[in-house]
Order: structure tokens, then sequence, then C-alpha cells
């Protein structure tokens, strides 16, 4: 009887510190932290932001030289760019 008990406590603990069981315990943990760090952190932003009288708020030589740099244009590349990569990252074959 003492080796049926020993037996099932030794398949029990393996079961518990198996690798994918520490891994589900690390990956709840980990989810759990972030939703409560961008809990806070949506706290702490304001509750709302009005662009157009950010951007009108720049001076013309910030504007000038925006332009000279073309970062409207980068900023366009670079959106396309990362959804164009999200894109690809969802098919199944091609993706990650």
């Amino acid at each position: 009887m003492h080796a049926i008990l020993i037996s099932a406590f030794n398949s029990v603990l393996r079961f518990l510190l198996s690798q994918a069981t520490i891994k589900s315990v690390i990956f709840i943990v980990l989810t759990y932290l972030v939703s409560e760090l961008i809990a806070f952190a949506n706290k702490l932003l304001p509750d709302s932001t009005n662009l157009v009288s950010l951007f009108n708020a720049l001076p013309d030589p910030v504007w000038f030289f925006l332009n000279l740099a073309e970062v409207p244009y980068g900023i366009s590349i670079i959106f396309s760019s990362l959804l164009t990569r999200f894109i690809f990252g969802m098919i199944p074959v091609i993706g990650h």
C-alpha cells in the first residue's frame, strides 16, 4: 500500500512540475500582470486629446523642417509596413 501511495504522489508531482504546467502558470501570471499594468497606465493618461490642436500649436519653423525631412511620408510608410507585416504574420504558412 505504501508503494502505491508513493507512486501516486510521484506521478502527481511529476505532472505539477512538468514544463507545460510551469510555462502555463508563468504565462497566466504574465497575462495578469500586463493587464493590470495597462489598466494602471490607462488611469495616468488623459481622457481625451485633441490632436488637431496639438499639431496647430507647432510653430511654422518646426513644420518647415518636418516637411523638409519628409516626416509625414515616413510615418505613412512605417504604418503601411507594420500593417503589411501584421497581415503576413496572420497567414498560417508564412507567418510566425
